[in-house]
């Protein structure tokens, strides 16, 4: 697969959750790397993620996304929202790292979160040794707001065209 361009809508598209992704998210989230990027990096067991991925698909203020990149499954996205606020989550496929898709699809959420969610503000907190992650938050529009051992980033709606 060639690198993607991350400013080219068609490339990155997210779609709702659906029960049957269950299985496949909780394999990208088990991912070595991801798990090393994340706050909390113990293997989840599949029996408590199942537990957690019912409990949010019927969750309000929870929207969860499959990310495509050219019309492939290949990684997630999570808003949990409070108010006109949301914190972002976002994880991919090992072999869909490094290729633009990370960006586009937060750029996709963002659109999502400020056009029919009507939020006014996204948050993400990412580790402060995550350098690739916190590229494609910055390169998505998110602007660093604190430092320390979490980084937190946002973007406001209206913030980016």
């Amino acid at each position: 697969m060639s690198r993607l361009d991350a400013t080219r809508v068609g490339d990155v598209a997210l779609r709702p959750v659906r029960p049957e992704d269950c299985a496949r998210i909780w394999q990208w989230r088990n991912d070595p790397e991801t798990r090393q990027a994340s706050f909390d990096a113990a293997p989840i067991p599949l029996e408590a993620h199942e537990a957690w991925f019912r409990a949010s698909l019927v969750r309000v203020d929870r929207k969860l996304y499959v990310i495509l990149a050219q019309g492939r499954e290949c990684g997630s996205a999570r808003l949990d929202i409070a108010g006109r606020e949301a914190e972002v989550s976002i994880h991919l496929a090992p072999e869909y790292r490094g290729r633009g898709v990370g960006p586009a699809a937060l750029e996709r959420l963002a659109e999502t979160a400020f056009g029919e969610l009507e939020l006014g503000r996204l948050v993400a907190r990412v580790k402060a040794d995550n350098a690739a992650s916190l590229a494609a938050f910055e390169r998505a529009g998110f602007t660093r707001v604190a430092d320390g051992a979490a980084v937190t980033l946002a973007r406001a709606s209206g913030a980016r065209a």
